[in-house]
């Protein structure tokens, strides 16, 4: 679904900050919403489930096509994947590099 909301802020020219984070939701939390299921939602009393993203936010997620590192039901960790990271082999370059850390 990330790559759906990709794909759509570029076509919609949703490309500022406030059309980012509506095409997360687009792909997150509306769609419960919009079909009145009832329990979902990040609320007390609602059901645990989620898809962890490697990334801080929305924009992010979107932005880097963030990896999944856990899909939780009902609660129980369902799955879990290692955070992808790039491995460099640029002589007088680090080793390692993590794309989401804001470099400015």
């Amino acid at each position: 679904m990330l790559e759906v909301a990709h794909m759509g802020l570029h076509v919609a020219q949703m490309t500022g900050v406030d059309g980012m984070r509506a095409c997360f939701d687009a792909v997150t939390k509306n769609p419960a919403r919009i079909l009145g299921l009832e329990g979902y939602g990040i609320e007390v009393g609602c059901y645990a489930d989620c898809v962890v993203l490697d990334a801080r936010d929305p924009i992010e997620a979107i932005r880097l096509r963030a990896a999944r590192t856990a899909v939780v039901r009902r609660g129980k960790v369902a799955s879990r994947s290692p955070a992808m990271r790039a491995t460099l082999t640029l002589e007088g370059r680090p080793t390692e590099i993590d794309f989401r850390i804001d470099r400015r």
